[in-house]
């Protein structure tokens, strides 16, 4: 088994450092070992984030005697959780932010998560009414963090610590009954291993598995749909949100939400707003305040909160430019970008632009000129799809006080560049908004 561990361990580092989550007990104990042992100790190091509950010193004093005995570092990190509801998420909240603060480019972090610990997490978020995202479990990989032991026994591990000699400490949290995890670890699980056989644990993460494919799937189509930033808040355009199947729809509302929510995907209830009223219904309030509007093409979500208009910018070509939180970069180019669909690339007349453009916001009244006279910008903004709500923070960009461009919508006629002349490009960066 410790030559499985090894092997584990090393597959999920390839080729970069890590940092080992220390909980004092004998999973993430045997985890550190074996990542000095597979990797070499100047490529670990280890992390124990001290939270002021019951039993954090000695899991404290477990973490640094185990640190040491494999020869790594071990820092310690203090982030106080009170006790209370919800604490397990609260501390975990707290351990993953306070890692994530400290980790290198370059580095991964591991975790000490088992096999027992994925089918645990699957029958509670079952009795949860959780989806297949939830039900596909303790994913093995998400951004920096890896979770090696995920088809490794609590069991197993512990009988290596055992045989290691390795320090740990049991977490006195892992047998309190106010907790669903201990009582399903203690109570549940036992019952059913019992009625159902010894094989349970294992099929229910064989089920994880399966349904982790699916879901995998299934956001990959969701993913296929824009999430567009706007003030405030954001917008889903209303036509794949009317013709996709609820299940691929709430997923593209989970994603929206988790943009305003600050990386929380919002509950049941939010997502069947989005979809209702993007299919009709009434505007509607959501969690934290936020409105769920109708605007045509789009359906929108966003705060409670005002938004400034921002003071004009001067910007000079080769620079980039912030506006509302959404990065434009701008450069001198010898030919076009091979697409300018979607608003993303503007494209101006790099001798009608000289070296510094004007940025601001749509006034009242603007006019841009076109191939015979001008036209009023709110009817290029309206044509381009933007929500009325949305107009005044529409950016343009001027020369001289006189409009080139409605970013992403129209060039004024005098500032279009000519067939094989160098273009002044102003392209808002991919990537910005997921």
């Amino acid at each position: 088994m410790k030559d499985s561990v090894l092997e584990a361990v090393r597959k999920a580092a390839s080729d970069n450092d890590c940092i080992i989550a220390l909980g004092g007990g004998a999973d993430s104990a045997v985890l550190v070992w074996a990542a000095v042992e597979a990797l070499g100790p100047e490529r670990v190091s280890s992390i124990f984030v001290y939270h002021g509950l019951e039993g954090s010193d000695a899991l404290q004093e477990a973490a640094l005697a185990v640190s040491s005995r494999v020869g790594v570092q071990c820092t310690v990190i203090e982030r106080l959780v009170h006790d209370g509801g919800n604490l397990e998420a609260r501390a975990r909240t707290e351990r993953y932010d306070a890692i994530e603060g400290v980790i290198d480019t370059g580095t991964v972090a591991f975790t000490a998560h088992t096999a027992d610990d994925q089918a645990e997490t699957v029958l509670m978020r079952l009795m949860r009414g959780s989806g297949t995202g939830g039900l596909s479990g303790i994913p093995y990989r998400r951004g920096v963090w890896r979770r090696p032991l995920l088809g490794i026994s609590r069991e197993a591990l512990r009988s290596i610590a055992v045989d290691l000699d390795l320090p740990f400490f049991d977490d006195p949290a892992n047998t309190d009954p106010r907790f669903m995890r201990t009582r399903i670890r203690h109570v549940v699980m036992p019952a059913i291993e019992a009625e159902c056989g010894p094989r349970t644990r294992d099929l229910i993460r064989r089920s994880s598995a399966l349904l982790a494919a699916d879901d995998d799937e299934l956001e990959a189509v969701a993913s296929r749909t824009s999430i567009t930033p706007i003030v405030g808040g954001v917008s889903i355009p209303l036509a794949p949100m009317v013709a996709l199947s609820d299940p691929i729809a709430s997923r593209v509302a989970r994603r929206a939400l988790r943009e305003v929510f600050g990386g929380d995907p919002g509950s049941a209830s939010d997502i069947d707003a989005v979809l209702s009223v993007a299919r009709g219904g009434d505007a509607t309030t959501i969690s934290g305040a936020f409105q769920v509007v109708r605007e045509p093409p789009f359906v929108s979500i966003v705060g409670p909160d005002g938004q400034t208009i921002p003071a004009e910018l001067k910007v000079r070509i080769g620079d980039s430019f912030d506006w509302l939180g959404v990065e434009y970069s701008t450069r001198v180019t010898s030919r076009p970008p091979p697409a300018i669909a979607g608003g993303r690339f503007t494209l101006l007349s790099e001798q009608s632009v000289g070296a510094t453009l004007g940025v601001r916001a749509f006034h009242p009244g603007d006019r841009i000129e076109i191939d015979e006279g001008a036209t009023p910008v709110k009817e290029v903004l309206r044509a381009s799809g933007v929500p009325e709500r949305m107009r005044p923070f529409s950016p343009m960009t001027t020369v001289d006080g006189r409009i080139a461009a409605v970013i992403g919508a129209r060039v004024a006629a005098w500032a279009r560049p000519a067939r094989d002349k160098t273009v002044v490009t102003i392209e808002r960066e991919v990537g910005t908004w997921k």
